[in-house]
């Protein structure tokens, strides 16, 4: 009888033991919830130099005229022109010597010494040169935009006679038309892979806009868990404001609601109020320190540098909490 009763009361353990932690990661996931990721658009810092309020000389692109001419044109056409983002682009050819057009026509011979003279002679900042290099875009060969284009920008500043440095820009046009959807509607294959590298190369001199996967919480089990879900479907579909405006509410009906006020750091950091994030993502960590809402204030902290070092502005009145510069 004694046997039967202990085991008995084993069984009872376990089974107790069973429910509790259940129980015990129910509350968890309710209070922290699960993750899904949704894509947030971020600014990025110019990949070479900001030529930003500034004059910059399009040099002749030396490659396959089919592509090389064209390109140029595009070029000087497609300059960044919204606020924060805008520039001059001067077309040599319509400077006032004919000195000047020689020198910063890009050919090989030029010296440029000379070049940087007569550029800084028509208030010139900078002068960029390009060149196709893909092997299967050479001069001699007929243009390709089935295969994929390279072109070599090298920019230099006019102002410190420096040359700033240099990258290639490689584009195909599978992967033109995946990131620049409107491409899809481009029947010449020509024109959208020669558009899709105009828009790549400006990069290297503006801010530009990148796309990240942003993990989200998702609750469950606790008061409110199913708003906040719908809110994330809305972020999903790239509906921020929606999704913002249906976790406030949340919020607001369910105060003891954590996912919201992590979820709600997360669409500031996508509309670029950034002290905002921060100060929601701190709050989410003071109720429930997570590696969720850690790592959330780290990704953050990090786009507002981004953000700061792109568009050149100063330290936020809040300062840094959790990252550092390379300068620090």
């Amino acid at each position: 009888m004694r046997f039967t009763l202990t085991r008995y009361g084993d069984r009872a353990y376990q089974a107790f033991m069973v429910l509790y932690r259940f129980l015990v990661a129910a509350i968890v996931l309710g209070a922290s919830g699960c993750r899904m990721g949704a894509h947030v658009a971020v600014w990025q810092p110019p990949q070479l130099e900001s030529t930003v309020g500034k004059r910059v000389a399009v040099s002749t692109v030396t490659g396959p005229k089919e592509v090389a001419g064209p390109l140029r044109e595009k070029m000087l056409a497609m300059a960044p022109a919204d606020s924060g983002r805008d520039m001059a682009t001067i077309d040599p050819e319509q400077m006032a010597s004919t000195e000047s057009i020689r020198l910063v026509s890009g050919t090989d011979d030029v010296n440029d010494i000379a070049l940087a003279s007569v550029a800084k002679k028509e208030n010139i900042d900078y002068v960029l040169r390009g060149q196709v290099i893909s092997r299967t875009q050479s001069p001699d060969t007929k243009f390709d935009p089935t295969a994929p284009l390279a072109i070599s920008w090298r920019l230099m500043s006019i102002g410190d006679n420096r040359h700033v440095g240099g990258r290639p820009v490689v584009v195909d046009l599978e992967s033109a038309r995946e990131t620049y959807p409107d491409l899809a509607l481009v029947a010449d294959p020509t024109e959208a892979l020669t558009t899709a590298a105009v828009r790549q190369s400006y990069r290297l001199v503006s801010p530009w806009i990148d796309r990240e996967r942003i993990q989200l919480a998702i609750p469950y089990g606790m008061p409110g868990s199913k708003e906040v879900r719908r809110g994330n479907m809305l972020a999903l579909n790239g509906r921020w404001g929606e999704a913002e405006t249906v976790w406030q509410e949340t919020l607001t009906k369910h105060p003891t609601q954590t996912a919201a006020v992590h979820n709600l750091a997360i669409a500031a950091a996508a509309g670029q109020d950034f002290s905002k994030a921060k100060e929601l993502a701190r709050r989410a960590i003071r109720r429930q320190p997570t590696g969720l809402h850690k790592q959330s204030l780290v990704w953050i902290e990090q786009k507002q540098r981004l953000y700061h070092q792109a568009f050149n502005l100063p330290e936020p009145p809040e300062g840094w909490f959790v990252t550092h510069s390379d300068d620090e």
